[in-house]
């Protein structure tokens, strides 16, 4: 695993309006692990604190959080994924479906993007879109 750095942009709209961008800049780990590209980094906001590992193969990405908000997403163009949200106050079963998907990434870095949305039993929580550049450091 190299180290380098990541900048995650990510953007939700609910039905009532645009929540705006999130964006954050930190380190992480990327190298090659049984035949994915994975990326391992740490999220600290407010009261989410999180480790959170994206591992991408071939048109296939996982992102597993760890901590007080747990979650295992898996995006891929087209298709819809349940996964169950754990929050402090209990667990939500979400769907993610994935409306479009780039993915350019390589044990030096690289892009992913993703336009989605989450919903619960069929109804529309929010629609996404997350952006993630990781960059090698230069020695």
């Amino acid at each position: 695993m190299k180290d380098a750095y990541i900048k995650v942009f990510d953007r939700h709209f609910t039905d009532s309006d645009d929540d705006g961008f999130g964006n954050f800049f930190t380190t992480c780990k990327i190298g090659a692990e049984n035949g994915s590209i994975v990326i391992r980094y740490k999220e600290v906001f407010d009261e989410l604190e999180c480790n959170t590992s994206i591992s991408v193969k071939d048109q296939r990405v996982t992102m597993i959080r760890s901590g007080k908000y747990r979650t295992n997403m898996i995006f891929e163009n087209g298709k819809r994924h349940t996964c169950i949200y754990n929050t402090p106050f209990g667990e939500l079963m979400i769907g993610i479906y994935t409306n479009a998907m780039y993915v350019n990434l390589t044990e030096d870095g690289g892009v992913l993007e993703f336009a989605y949305t989450i919903d619960n039993s069929g109804r529309l929580i929010s629609e996404n879109e997350l952006k993630i550049f990781v960059n090698s450091e230069v020695e």
